[in-house]
C-alpha cells in the first residue's frame, strides 16, 4: 500500500512534462490546499459556537510571519484552481480539439499568466493590510 502511495508520488514528480504537467500538478496542490483551508476555517469558525473561550487564543495563533505567507498563497492557489478548473470546462465542453498536443502546453501557460495577473491585486492588498498601511 504505502508502496503504491510512493510510487504514484514520484510518478508526480520524475516526469517532466513541461507547462501541461506542472498545470496538472499545481491543479492537484491548490485542491488540497484549498480544502485543508476550508476544514481548518470551519473547525476555528465552529469554536466560537460550541468553545467561545478557545476561539480568540486560536484566531491570535493566526497572526505571524507565517500564517501570512500561507494566506497568500492560498489566495494563489484559490485564484489558479478556479482559472484551471475553467480552463478544462471549457475544453471539455466546447473546444476539445485544444487537448492535443500542440495547443495543451499554450492553454497551460495561458493558466499561469491569468492566474498571476489576477494573483497580484490579492497580494498587494494582503501585503498592504499586513504592515498596517491600508
Amino acid at each position: 500500500m504505502i508502496k503504491n502511495i510512493f510510487n504514484g508520488v514520484s510518478g508526480y514528480i520524475s516526469y517532466r512534462g513541461g507547462a501541461s504537467h506542472w498545470t496538472f500538478v499545481m491543479h492537484r496542490v491548490s485542491g488540497l490546499g484549498t480544502l485543508l483551508f476550508l476544514s481548518m476555517h470551519i473547525l476555528l469558525e465552529s469554536t466560537a459556537h460550541f468553545a467561545p473561550h478557545y476561539y480568540d487564543r486560536l484566531n491570535a495563533g493566526l497572526r505571524n510571519p507565517f500564517a501570512l505567507v500561507a494566506e497568500i498563497l492560498l489566495a494563489f492557489f484559490v485564484i489558479f484552481h478556479g482559472v484551471n478548473g475553467f480552463r478544462i470546462a471549457y475544453i471539455d465542453l466546447f473546444r476539445k480539439d485544444l487537448w492535443s498536443l500542440p495547443s495543451g502546453p499554450k492553454t497551460a501557460k495561458a493558466t499561469w499568466i491569468i492566474s498571476f495577473i489576477l494573483w497580484i491585486p490579492a497580494l498587494i492588498i494582503m501585503l498592504l493590510h499586513s504592515l498596517k498601511l491600508i
